[in-house]
C-alpha cells in the first residue's frame, strides 16, 4: 500500500506551505492525480486522515480530482486518452493502444504524476 506515503509527502508539502504562512489550521488540501499512479483515491483519503492525526491538518478534507492518462504514438504522432483497465490495477501492467492508428508503440505523456494543487488554510 504505497498510498500511506503518498499521503504522509502530501501532507508534508501541505504543512510546510501552511507553516509558511503562519497558518493555524489546514481545512482543505485539493490534489490532482494521474490515473496512471494506480493511486486508489479512497485509500489514499483514509491514509490521509492517518498521516495528519495530532497535526495542524488533522480533519483536513482532501479533495482528489483524476486526471485521465495520455499517450503519444511513436507511429502516426497523435497523443489518445487512455484509462487504466481492472487488470492493470491489480497488475499494475497494461499495453496503451493508440485510439487512431492501433498502434502498441506508444509513450505515456500524462497521467502519472500528482500535484497539491491548492491548501485551504486558518491564520
Amino acid at each position: 500500500m504505497h498510498e500511506f506515503s503518498f499521503a504522509y509527502d502530501i501532507f508534508k508539502v501541505a504543512e510546510s506551505t501552511a507553516l509558511k504562512y503562519n497558518a493555524t489550521k489546514i481545512t482543505e488540501v485539493l490534489l490532482e492525480i494521474g490515473e496512471l499512479t494506480l493511486i486508489v483515491p479512497e485509500l489514499l483519503k483514509r491514509s490521509f486522515e492517518m498521516a495528519t492525526k495530532g497535526s495542524i491538518a488533522e480533519g483536513a478534507k482532501l479533495n482528489i480530482k483524476m486526471l485521465p492518462g495520455k499517450i503519444k504514438c511513436r507511429e502516426c504522432d497523435k497523443v489518445s486518452e487512455v484509462s487504466i483497465t481492472k487488470e492493470a490495477q491489480l497488475t499494475g501492467l497494461q499495453l496503451f493502444q493508440c485510439s487512431h492508428c492501433g498502434s502498441n508503440n506508444t509513450e505515456i505523456v500524462e497521467g502519472k504524476k500528482a500535484n497539491v494543487k491548492n491548501i485551504k488554510i486558518q491564520e
